[in-house]
């Protein structure tokens, strides 16, 4: 059997960051944040209790400060992203299923093809994939950990 290919599209975190699960801050339950009306604008939404709350891009001189995306909390409330786990000493997460999903299919690839980008300092969301998750030793371990936070998926 051929080994497995991935080719990085060269999509950056923000391509996954408009639907974020988090814990929801009135009852724990799975919450999404995402765009409200605007991009300075994120509502959270409980699934479960209906909770909401909205954010706004605080103003800095003539614009505004929007918040720079990673994980493992949401950057907006600042909540605990629902796809989250320990993974020996480091914290494993995903924004929402597409997230996982590329994830899934970055760590299953044995060939993994980098982005070809138009400078040094414009990085894939995969080429920042810190190196303890890029181990092959931990590929197996990984993805069941990518499985175990797919069923956890609301």
């Amino acid at each position: 059997m051929p080994p497995t290919r991935f080719r990085d599209t060269g999509a950056r975190l923000s391509h996954v960051g408009d639907d974020i699960l988090v814990h929801c801050p009135a009852c724990d339950g799975p919450a999404t944040v995402r765009p409200h009306n605007t991009r300075l604008h994120r509502r959270l939404t409980c699934t479960n209790c209906a909770h909401t709350a909205t954010w706004t891009a605080p103003r800095h001189g003539a614009g505004h400060l929007l918040p720079h995306l990673s994980g493992p909390n949401d950057p907006y409330f600042n909540r605990p992203l629902w796809l989250r786990t320990d993974f020996r000493g480091h914290t494993l997460w995903a924004y929402n299923a597409a997230h996982l999903t590329l994830l899934q299919q970055y760590l299953t690839a044995h060939l993994r093809e980098r982005a070809h980008l138009r400078s040094c300092c414009d990085m894939s969301m995969l080429e920042q994939l810190p190196a303890w998750l890029k181990a092959a030793r931990h590929r197996t371990a990984l993805l069941q950990a990518t499985h175990t936070l797919q069923s956890q998926l609301p």
